[in-house]
């Protein structure tokens, strides 16, 4: 009979919350970091097949241009959308300690929305006065805000932060993005009367979050 003491299991492999997170060093961390850089970037690049690329004639390159002014359109806004989601998401994975489950599963369908943008982009480059191109194109964007503010919630909900995030700050860094989310969902109601409006309201929503980040406090300004 085996009399010797049984060995001491360590803190972190007894707990399965433990287990299941993986620091800022691990190779999983940094493949998710990696995936999500490579779906946005993968996406911007895709914006150029959106616009038309059949021959055109050396003296028709002008009136080419103006003909496809509405894919131009549509290359551009979505571009400066997904270079701000990205940004967006390079802060917040910046400041992150670990990524568990919860977090992974809300980044992935995260990717998933991003990866989709090419698809109404091209419908709106169709006619980007049409309704039927504007509304899902700002229904897909707000999808997009809406996962960004759980992605947001989720992190603080299990203390993933790599500094310590009080209380009073995480309020003020929901009320910068919440506002950018709130401003696209009133353009995606002002699209199915108004889709230009609705177009433009939706730009806006930069400078209503710039405006509010303005008013906060010193310490938001150092954790952000």
């Amino acid at each position: 009979m085996d009399t010797g003491d049984a060995p001491e299991s360590g803190p972190p492999l007894d707990d399965p919350v433990e287990r299941r997170r993986y620091p800022r060093d691990t190779q999983e961390f940094d493949r998710l970091a990696n995936l999500s850089d490579a779906i946005f970037g993968i996406a911007m690049t895709l914006l150029v097949f959106t616009l038309n690329d059949g021959e055109v004639p050396l003296d028709r390159i002008g009136s080419a241009i103006v003909d496809q002014r509405g894919e131009l359109i549509a290359f551009v806004i979505s571009f400066a959308l997904i270079a701000n989601f990205w940004w967006i998401h390079h802060q917040l994975f910046s400041k992150l300690a670990f990524v568990e489950p919860g977090l992974v599963v809300v980044n992935l369908v995260l990717l998933g929305a991003v990866a989709l943008i090419p698809y109404p982009t091209r419908l709106l480059g169709l006619d980007p006065t049409a309704g039927a191109a504007v509304v899902p194109y700002l229904g897909l964007m707000n999808v997009i805000s809406i996962l960004h503010l759980v992605l947001l919630v989720r992190a603080n909900s299990t203390g993933a932060w790599s500094r310590p995030l009080p209380g009073d700050v995480f309020r003020w860094v929901l009320a910068v993005w919440g506002s950018s989310t709130a401003v696209t969902l009133i353009a995606f109601g002002v699209a199915f009367v108004w889709p230009v409006v609705g177009l433009v309201v939706a730009l806006s929503s930069w400078i209503v979050s710039t405006a509010i980040e303005r008013r906060a406090p010193a310490a938001y300004s150092a954790w952000a």
